[in-house]
C-alpha cells in the first residue's frame, strides 16, 4: 500500500482525528495509530497531529501505509 491523502468531508467537521481513523479504518488498532502519530507519519494539512486533533471540513489527512492486520 502507498501513502494516501484524504480530505475531511463537510459532515465530519469537529471530529477527533483518532475517531476519524476508527470510522475509516476499523481494523487499525489504537496502538498502531498512536505509534504512527508519535513518529509523525500522520499529518493534517502538512503538520504533525495528535489523536485529539479536531478536524475541520476540507483539511487533508496524510495516511501512511497501514500495517497488515
Amino acid at each position: 500500500m502507498t501513502v494516501q491523502t484524504r480530505r475531511v468531508a463537510a459532515d465530519e467537521g469537529e471530529t477527533r482525528l483518532d475517531r476519524w481513523f476508527r470510522r475509516h479504518f476499523p481494523a487499525l488498532t489504537q496502538g498502531a495509530l498512536q505509534k504512527m502519530l508519535r513518529t509523525g507519519q500522520v499529518r493534517v494539512d502538512g503538520r504533525r497531529a495528535e489523536a485529539n486533533t479536531r478536524l475541520l471540513p476540507g483539511q487533508e489527512i496524510r495516511i501512511p501505509p497501514l500495517p497488515d492486520t
